[in-house]
């Protein structure tokens, strides 16, 4: 417990930087306009949870997981200063999860805030969205972390990487073709968010019982892969 918490610490206290906290305030602004103007609309529920399933879960939280999970250890990799983490007798499934839990840890209210804003500037608060937009948000920030986390230890300009993944995949791929959605993170948090609202989504198919245990597994087995990443890469 005591290396877990050193490496966590360590992790963490690289993660809060100036550039994402604007990018977060940002964020935090562009959607509670998005919901003061959703409030004006015919059916501002269905409006309100429709830029939160497009423009929320299918963009902003990927990407500000995305900036916060390649860092936890992608910065150590690309400075080349992973080798006096990776040096210490600390077993890898414990670096991979401290720093894994560290960048959790600050995406969980990065990416909460601005979802969280545009439903309370839409007054959409009832049936189920606000429960909705936190449960869902929750769940696909655990896993796009995780996944981003050892796409840092993957590849030495993970960013790039990741946004072709969100814009590609998450954004297009995952949406047209058929069966394509099972594989998407975000499918699963649309579906949730589906479900809490009574409101249809067409990217929303995924059951009750996946939508808990899939991102969880994903997270899970990112953190083992990023063990065994740590276990098997040269460090220079």
């Amino acid at each position: 417990m005591n290396q877990f918490l050193a490496i966590y610490k360590l992790v963490l206290k690289h993660q809060v930087t100036r550039g994402r906290v604007i990018l977060v305030v940002l964020a935090t602004v562009l959607f509670a306009v998005l919901g003061r103007i959703a409030r004006g609309e015919s059916d501002p529920t269905e409006t309100v949870v429709g830029v939160l399933a497009l423009l929320g879960q299918g963009l902003i939280i990927p990407v500000i997981c995305l900036l916060l999970g390649s860092g936890s250890m992608g910065d150590w990799h690309n400075d080349e200063t992973l080798v006096y983490v990776w040096l210490r007798p600390v077993r890898r499934i414990i670096v991979a999860a401290a720093a894994t839990a560290a960048a959790i840890t600050v995406a969980i209210p990065a990416t909460v805030l601005p979802m969280v804003a545009a439903v309370a500037m839409s007054g959409e608060v009832g049936n189920g969205v606000l429960r909705g937009t936190i449960t869902s948000t929750l769940a696909i920030t655990v896993a796009y972390t995780a996944v981003f986390t050892l796409l840092g230890l993957l590849v030495r300009k993970p960013l790039p990487f990741g946004l072709i993944y969100v814009f590609v995949w998450e954004l297009f791929i995952s949406r047209t073709a058929e069966g394509a959605q099972r594989l998407s993170i975000n499918s699963y948090g649309a579906s949730m968010l589906s479900r809490a609202t009574d409101i249809s989504l067409d990217f929303a198919g995924r059951g009750q019982t996946a939508t808990i245990i899939v991102p969880v597994a994903v997270a899970l087995a990112a953190i083992a892969l990023s063990s065994a990443r740590l276990n098997r890469m040269e460090v220079a």
